[in-house]
């Protein structure tokens, strides 16, 4: 069996791409939850996940940059002839720093003060700050659009698109995030609304018992 190393970088890259939307999922669905939550209690273990979570992302960029230079060094000896400035592949590298440096400057400090406010809070109603900080749009907009500005890098390095038509795939993938963004915080129920109630089980009643003959 022969294995050639550019098919295991390539395996890794894919694996910490999937890794890293993984966590995105999770950080998305933590948004959902806290924005809904009327209790402290109801939230306390989805800031402790995000607050564990977050400080991997800059790992995982390293690592695909990493790996992805590893891969371009290894296509440039290969058949596929591609290299650094190619349109594509510059295009998923500044689409990837600019994707961490907006998770440094906007999505850090933002999910740092949520969790914090979550871990200082006592048990009881969330309070306003929570509130706010749960539905920043700022915070909302940025964490999906770095996550459907990404998708767009994988369409890319998939595609292989040429020329400049590389770089509308993730200035599409940015605009569809925040366009579900505004769509998912207006679908968010007021704080004020009666909470929805949990219907009941229905009673069984065991089957009457027939009578045999005597």
């Amino acid at each position: 069996m022969h294995v050639e190393t550019a098919g295991v970088v390539l395996f890794l890259h894919i694996t910490v791409a999937i890794v890293a939307f993984a966590m995105a999922g999770v950080l998305h669905a933590s948004l959902q939850v806290i924005g809904r939550a009327r209790k402290v209690q109801e939230i306390r273990t989805w800031g402790v996940v995000a607050h564990k979570i977050e400080p991997l992302f800059p790992l995982m960029a390293l690592l695909l940059l990493g790996l992805g230079a590893w891969l371009v060094h290894l296509g440039q000896h290969t058949d596929d002839n591609f290299s650094f400035s190619t349109g594509w592949i510059l295009t998923g590298i500044v689409t990837l720093v600019a994707v961490e440096a907006i998770g440094g400057a906007v999505l850090a400090p933002r999910g740092k003060k949520l969790t914090e406010l979550i871990a200082a809070a006592p048990d009881g109603e969330v309070s306003d700050d929570i509130r706010q900080a749960a539905r920043d749009p700022w915070f909302w907009d940025m964490a999906h659009l770095t996550t459907f500005a990404f998708l767009g890098i994988v369409f890319v390095m998939a595609a292989k698109p040429d020329g400049a038509w590389a770089a509308v795939f993730p200035l599409v993938g940015a605009a569809v995030g925040v366009a579900l963004s505004r769509w998912q915080l207006s679908a968010l129920p007021p704080y004020d609304a009666p909470a929805a109630s949990v219907p009941g089980q229905r009673a069984t009643t065991a089957p009457a018992e027939t009578e045999v003959g005597r």
